[in-house]
């Protein structure tokens, strides 16, 4: 690779200010590039050089698709790193295996590899960001192969010059050709990847196939055109997104990891796309892969809660539900049972701290009766030993405060008209023989303080349980 000293480069100029336009660089100037070794990525490397106040990182994964090919691969970017000067981050993964192991296709299992590698190298470096070589002929392909198979206008937006504020795409001003003159006058090397002739793929069955019977028909500004749709979907997807963005701000009344809850009439008052996107927006939140959220899952959530009151099984994880004034979406709360000692108990599984104190006579609150939902107070003396947070389970009963009698939690809960969706996040503090405290929902008679007691144990709950329930509060 040649040196850059002032030599003026019409490419790398435009390169500069596409960057610059749509803000790829932070103001911290470490970057982690992505270099396959292919004429792309090597030449984004070769401009990314030439704006000189660059802290580079060159990165690379070896997939093992093509054991001699790809092992020749990262070699040669190794090589091509060390002949600027640049540190190299190199790794080599099994993706045929992890793509069967996994259930993926091969193009999945590498995209996984390669972006969590990447990552990996970004926090290692101190990297804000990662620069990859797509450019327009990627993403007049990327929106032909989205559109056959059925795209919103997100989809049909392409690729994003930056995306999750993290991976950037500083060539995708260019089209091929003006990459590979570039690469010819500059001198630079490159290898080439003969598994984009394979037309198994579906990318390169559009490009190899398809976009070659386009041009013939229709023109060689095909690719340009393409370009030019997703660039306006572009613009007028980012509009959509501020309006469900805003619409977010008020629909949503209350939420945890777990479990979003809208207000049903509000949600409902907005038009269809608003409420796919907003959809399509919790979703991730709720730890469905973006990538894997097709139309067809938001639509049937859709229809299913227009339907009025009911509860719909989405996938094994996941349950949306209607109960007229909310529209809930959640994932099964995990099973955990902590042991409870004085002090601070932190349960990390739900984001929660139970602190737990001794109190003398003195300290008591003027009336135990009025104390608020997320605190409860034992005579230090009837306190049982063995305390566990848990999980309510199956068959659990508490007598509650005033009461002679048991009652199943169960039925309380239903009582209390807490959606079936939300039971599995209620925590119950516990001995071994029976629930001691529904937490912000009911104590146990075992609480009770009699006025001879001297000494008292106060147990003080935080956590996402309770800033859920709070928020729920004028909808159940």
């Amino acid at each position: 690779m040649r040196h850059h000293e002032n030599i003026p480069e019409t490419l790398q100029e435009r390169v500069r200010l596409y960057v610059e336009r749509e803000h790829l660089l932070d103001d911290d100037p470490t970057l982690v590039v992505a270099v396959s070794g292919g004429v792309d990525s090597v030449a984004m490397l070769d401009v990314l050089v030439s704006f000189g106040s660059l802290d580079l990182h060159v990165a690379h994964v070896d997939h093992g698709i093509r054991p001699k090919d790809s092992e020749a691969d990262a070699e040669f970017v190794e090589h091509l790193a060390g002949e600027i000067g640049l540190p190299f981050h190199g790794h080599r993964a099994d993706c045929p295996s992890i793509a069967r192991d996994q259930g993926l296709s091969l193009e999945e299992a590498g995209r996984k590899v390669r972006r969590t590698f990447l990552r990996s190298v970004a926090k290692r470096t101190g990297a804000n960001r990662v620069a990859t070589g797509h450019h327009r002929n990627d993403q007049a392909e990327t929106v032909l192969l989205r559109l056959l198979r059925g795209s919103s206008a997100t989809g049909l937006s392409g690729i994003r010059p930056i995306s999750e504020d993290f991976w950037i795409r500083p060539l995708l001003t260019l089209n091929r050709i003006d990459i590979e003159v570039y690469a010819q006058d500059r001198g630079l090397s490159w290898r080439r990847d003969w598994t984009n002739q394979d037309t198994s793929i579906p990318r390169n069955r559009i490009r190899n196939i398809l976009l070659p019977i386009l041009k013939a028909d229709f023109g060689p500004h095909v690719p340009e055109a393409l370009n030019r749709t997703a660039d306006l979907l572009r613009s007028d997807d980012e509009l959509l997104e501020s309006i469900a963005l805003d619409a977010s701000k008020t629909a949503i009344c209350a939420r945890s990891d777990r479990k979003i809850a809208l207000d049903g009439p509000k949600f409902f008052g907005y038009h269809v796309a608003v409420q796919r996107r907003l959809i399509r927006w919790i979703l991730p939140k709720l730890g469905l892969d973006p990538r894997r959220i097709e139309f067809s899952l938001i639509d049937r959530i859709l229809t299913r809660m227009e339907q009025g009151r009911g509860t719909l099984q989405v996938t094994t994880d996941l349950t949306a539900c209607n109960t007229g004034r909310l529209v809930l979406l959640g994932v099964t709360a995990p099973v955990f049972e902590e042991h409870i000692t004085l002090g601070v108990n932190r349960i990390p599984s739900i984001k929660a701290n139970l602190t737990v104190e001794g109190v003398q006579r003195a300290g008591f609150p003027p009336r135990f009766s009025e104390l608020p939902p997320y605190e409860i107070w034992f005579d230090h003396s009837a306190l049982p030993k063995n305390l566990i947070l848990r999980t309510t389970r199956p068959g659990d009963r508490i007598r509650p405060f005033g009461f002679s009698g048991s009652q199943k939690v169960s039925d309380i809960l239903i009582d209390r008209k807490l959606p079936r969706l939300l039971r599995d996040e209620v925590p119950v503090l516990a001995d071994r023989d029976e629930i001691l405290w529904i937490i912000g929902i009911r104590s146990s008679e075992r609480s009770r303080i009699e006025e001879s007691a001297t000494r008292a144990v106060r147990f003080n709950f935080e956590g996402s349980w309770r800033r859920l329930h709070d928020a729920l509060q004028p909808f159940t």
